[in-house]
């Protein structure tokens, strides 16, 4: 005989302390004692894990007395955060609970920190190094490889390019974003000359690699109609890559789940337009980042099959959630962040049986039926007002406040309590005065702004150059966005190291990026596209004294093409600075001392 189960009636005596009904259960069925004992022990467990909620928790007794009691779930919820609950035969995670909504009274849920600590590096590495841990050097093969078959198969003739012109290009196309032409071959004209990409390489040279860039062999990809046909396929082994690589970075304690758009206006089935963003039409992006702006993963947005979905409660915004938060660790009180686009409760729910606790802003008909006051009574309440409501079994808050306008939040870890005033500019008092603030409130604001802040700096030294192949866009924002976050990492390393040296900022660091991958490893400076004899050349004043710039250390330490050159120029040595020398580096461009004495050419070269 299986084991009873309890009515709802008979549920909602034990919450009110009524347990005679548990030992009514023995009349039925006298030889079933075993079964019974065991269904006593069950009831005990819940019922205890019923009082512990109603122990922080007081109340109203309007609604406990009014209220109907819902059915139970059949499990409440996780075990020691041991793993996942089995229900009915399948996980926790597929499980959508049913909420009953209360009125709290100064809950607060216990102070939950971080675990784990992000661990330091053994010592700081150059720019260089940094962006090579997201663009390895297995992408740059692959770049390597691609471009040579797209354009046999394009022409006929393979360009034959290799590892240090694929550098060449990325680095032209970092550097171009900094030193901005309205068009790319005025770097080569006459009259806007640039020299540090001008003396790279040739301009016809890098039209052929600009048009014969590829990702992904095309002979692989399924037609239109094929239902498994990915629309980033052109791209896909690059962005896959990318991906892996920044998995590589450990996320901090707080994260949070936005959407960026990559700017673009030509012609593609995954363009969106958005009305209320900078860059109104464009490529979208869903990305999860560190408070501190590290990207950590990203999903581009293709329309249907973005995700595969598995909980039809969650929608495709829940899914997305989902899907980028496996990059956090599991059980380890680390905190995700999401706006009204995602938030659910269910979203809430979902995170929580896996092992992450969430806040976001929430629409009022993802709920799941929780009545809060509305807009009307809370302004009428003033500023600072806030209602708030709370599921006990799940352990989900929610909080309606009113500061200029109403706002909604869902939370897994932060009440309202406790509550702060913040200063807001009254337009009626004509001064500051003190608001009323949640603390869930406080939460959200601390540590949303994490995919905002990386969308920030990309856009600070943005490629702008149009190209009529859509995922070429894609490939540069993606490069621009490793740019970023090689930084923000060196920014990460340089505080645990507790390093004494300057902070590089971005934009120096951008070019040390760029130079190094326009100079490091190539082989001997290329002298095409310079100016004939005939064409008219501007000459700069003279200066009174000649500053020669340094090489950056992947450059001078790569042991690639350093080749001491006399010269009839007599310049002060840059290693000893105490001598004078004929002799030059042909590749730094720097004099160094090179006799029986001294020798600072190998000085120089070498890593002490």
């Amino acid at each position: 005989m299986s084991a009873p189960f309890l009515s709802p009636e008979q549920i909602g005596d034990m919450l009110r302390g009524d347990l005679s009904d548990i030992e009514d259960l023995n009349e039925e069925d006298d030889d079933a004692d075993d079964e019974l004992q065991v269904n006593e022990e069950e009831l005990q467990r819940r019922l205890q894990v019923f009082e512990e909620g109603l122990n922080q928790v007081e109340y109203d007794t309007n609604i406990q007395n009014d209220d109907p009691a819902p059915d139970l779930p059949e499990v409440i919820g996780l075990d020691n955060n041991e793993g996942l609950i089995e229900v009915g035969g399948e996980t926790a995670s597929s499980y959508n609970p049913v909420p009953r909504w209360r009125k709290p009274r100064d809950f607060r849920f216990p102070e939950k920190l971080c675990e784990v600590q992000i661990t330091p590096p053994e010592e700081m590495k150059t720019p260089k190094q940094y962006f090579d841990m997201f663009i390895d050097s297995e992408i740059i093969e692959n770049l390597v490889v691609q471009t040579n078959l797209y354009s046999v198969q394009k022409s006929g003739a393979s360009i034959n390019t290799n590892r240090a012109e694929i550098e060449q290009f990325l680095g032209i196309n970092l550097l171009s974003s900094i030193v901005r032409m309205p068009s790319y071959r005025m770097y080569w004209a006459n009259e806007t000359r640039y020299s540090p990409i001008a003396d790279k390489i040739s301009r016809n040279r890098y039209d052929k690699l600009r048009t014969y860039f590829h990702v992904n062999d095309n002979t692989h990809m399924l037609p239109l109609n094929d239902a498994n046909h990915d629309k980033l396929f052109k791209i896909r082994p690059f962005v896959n890559a990318v991906r892996e690589n920044m998995k590589k970075v450990e996320p901090e304690e707080k994260c949070s789940v936005d959407e960026m758009i990559i700017p673009f206006k030509g012609r593609s089935k995954m363009k969106q337009y958005i009305k209320n963003k900078p860059h109104k039409w464009g490529i979208k992006v869903f990305a999860i980042a560190s408070q501190s702006g590290i990207v950590h993963d990203f999903e581009v947005y293709v329309g249907k099959g973005t995700v595969k979905s598995t909980n039809n409660k969650l929608g495709l915004s829940g899914e997305i959630v989902v899907r980028l938060s496996e990059v956090i660790p599991k059980f380890q009180n680390y905190k995700l962040f999401c706006d009204n686009w995602f938030t659910s409760y269910h979203l809430i729910c979902e995170l929580k049986v896996r092992g992450i606790l969430a806040v976001g802003t929430v629409r009022s008909n993802r709920l799941c039926g929780c009545q809060l006051e509305n807009d009307k009574i809370l302004s009428g309440k003033g500023r600072g007002s806030y209602d708030e409501m709370i599921d006990i079994e799940n352990e989900v808050f929610v909080c309606k406040w009113y500061d200029n306008r109403c706002v909604s939040l869902v939370s897994s870890f932060a009440a309202a309590e406790p509550v702060e005033d913040v200063q807001r500019y009254s337009v009626a008092e004509k001064q500051r005065i003190p608001v009323p603030r949640p603390n869930i409130v406080k939460e959200y604001n601390s540590a949303m702004g994490g995919v905002d802040l990386h969308d920030m700096l990309v856009e600070l030294y943005r490629n702008k150059h149009r190209v009529k192949r859509y995922y070429l866009r894609i490939v540069f924002h993606l490069i621009d966005m490793c740019v970023v976050n090689s930084w923000l990492l060196y920014r990460r390393h340089h505080k645990q190291l507790q390093s004494t040296t300057k902070v590089v900022p971005l934009l120096d660091f951008k070019t040390s990026v760029a130079h190094a991958l326009l100079s490091c490893g190539q082989d001997k400076l290329k002298k095409q596209g310079r100016p004939s004899n005939d064409a008219p050349v501007y000459k700069a004043p003279a200066k009174k004294y000649k500053i020669t710039p340094r090489p950056t250390d992947d450059v001078r330490f790569d042991g690639v093409d350093h080749w001491p050159i006399p010269t009839n120029e007599k310049l002060r040595c840059k290693n000893c600075i105490t001598q004078y020398t004929q002799m030059m580096c042909q590749k730094c461009g720097l004099f160094f001392c090179l006799n029986q004495k001294r020798n600072c050419f190998l000085s120089f070269h070498q890593k002490k």
